[in-house]
């Protein structure tokens, strides 16, 4: 639970709020300090996750700096950080559960394939995937092949490439939706566990 401050500490949360709205860099790095390890204890309650929780935290205060001229209107910064967090620990627990069903499904295909297990990702699939990776845009490959090949987590590929997490995180949702967008018009029925198999192997 967050930590309920003093009048005189509200008034000099407002107080930051404002110079973070005029873009102080350190205002907003001392909001950070104060909240993150609590939003992040909140998180990981939810979603048993260091992970999730660590990239709720950092959706969390992208958000707050990318809307920070807004803040000042802000009545209740302890409120409105806890909210954030709540979405995010859902979005997060929603996260988990789709990776379960997808687990799941492919489990209760592996009895009937069990035999062409060893073709789906065959030379061919393989050479038919790297050309849909060529035919990325060269952001998204530069993205995508960081993660895939090198095992970046996305916080390294926004550092290593000059770019903020979101860009990063859109890169690589539109690779992946191209890739399963190819396969499914190449491969028809085939394709729901070929792409299930495609993204598992990256692990």
């Amino acid at each position: 639970m967050l930590i309920i401050l003093p009048p005189e500490s509200i008034h000099n949360e407002m107080d930051l709020l404002r110079q973070i709205a005029d873009g102080s860099e350190v205002a907003f790095r001392q909001l950070f300090d104060t909240y993150q390890r609590q939003l992040f204890t909140y998180v990981y309650k939810v979603t048993h996750s260091r992970e999730l929780a660590d990239d709720a935290v950092q959706e969390i205060f992208l958000k707050i700096w990318s809307m920070r001229q807004k803040l000042p209107a802000i009545e209740n910064i302890q409120a409105y950080l806890r909210r954030m967090a709540h979405n995010q620990a859902l979005k997060g627990f929603q996260a988990v559960a789709r990776e379960g069903l997808v687990e799941d499904r492919l489990a209760s295909q592996r009895s009937a394939q069990e035999a062409a297990d060893d073709g789906l990702l065959s030379k061919e699939i393989q050479r038919y995937i790297n050309h849909l990776i060529d035919q990325l845009t060269p952001s998204q490959r530069k993205v995508f092949l960081l993660s895939r090949e090198e095992g970046l987590k996305q916080q390294e590929i926004a550092d290593r490439l000059g770019l903020n997490l979101v860009t990063v995180k859109r890169h690589m949702v539109d690779a992946l939706r191209a890739i399963r967008d190819g396969i499914a018009q190449n491969y028809g029925t085939q394709s729901i566990a070929l792409y299930i198999i495609f993204r598992l192997s990256e692990h």
